[in-house]
């Protein structure tokens, strides 16, 4: 008799603790558990706030584009300021490969586009990114912009392997310094 009312006693305790159990996976990304990421190391070669927008991506959605071979450097012509493509045209894509992360127009300064983080998962190549929004305590200009961050990551063995890109951004708002 003892027993069962032990057993009992401890049904609600393991109901709670499986429950628990689910809501902490559904919280992860599916399958985040079981694919690990692996960071890459990254240089920036030029990152630009207040590139012009009417020679820069037009877009309203950021993008992100993956230049793994000098002739796909063209297609930033416009893009990105000459001094960039300059450093792109310089760079070993045997040894290297180039990010560029599109922020898209903004009506006006004080937009900033940030890459924190590159990472491998699988065959996803993971951008994590800032976008810093302006704050009204900080002044802005009335001057369209572009803004962009353009790194390069060393290529190894496993880069080639890569069928997909995937960015992972949050928004910030700078917040004044404390006086």
């Amino acid at each position: 008799m003892k027993r069962g009312l032990r057993q009992q006693k401890r049904r609600p305790f393991v109901w709670w603790a499986l429950v628990a159990l689910l809501v902490g996976l559904t919280a992860c990304r599916p399958g985040e558990l079981l694919r690990p990421e692996r960071k890459l190391s990254f240089e920036t070669l030029e990152r630009n706030d207040t590139y012009s927008a009417e020679e820069g991506y037009g877009g309203l959605e950021p993008q992100v584009i993956r230049i793994a071979e000098p002739g796909e450097i063209g297609q930033l012509e416009g893009l990105i300021s000459q001094e960039a493509l300059g450093q792109l045209a310089g760079l070993d894509f045997q040894q290297s490969f180039a990010l560029l992360l599109l922020r898209g127009r903004q009506a006006n300064t004080g937009y900033a586009t940030l890459i924190e983080q590159v990472a491998r998962r699988d065959d996803q190549l993971v951008i994590y990114a800032q976008f810093w929004e302006p704050s009204g305590y900080y002044e802005v200009q009335p001057e369209a912009t572009s803004p962009y961050h353009l790194i390069k990551v060393r290529r190894d063995e496993t880069v080639a392997q890569i069928t997909d890109v995937v960015l992972r951004s949050q928004m910030v708002t700078p917040t004044p310094p404390f006086r």
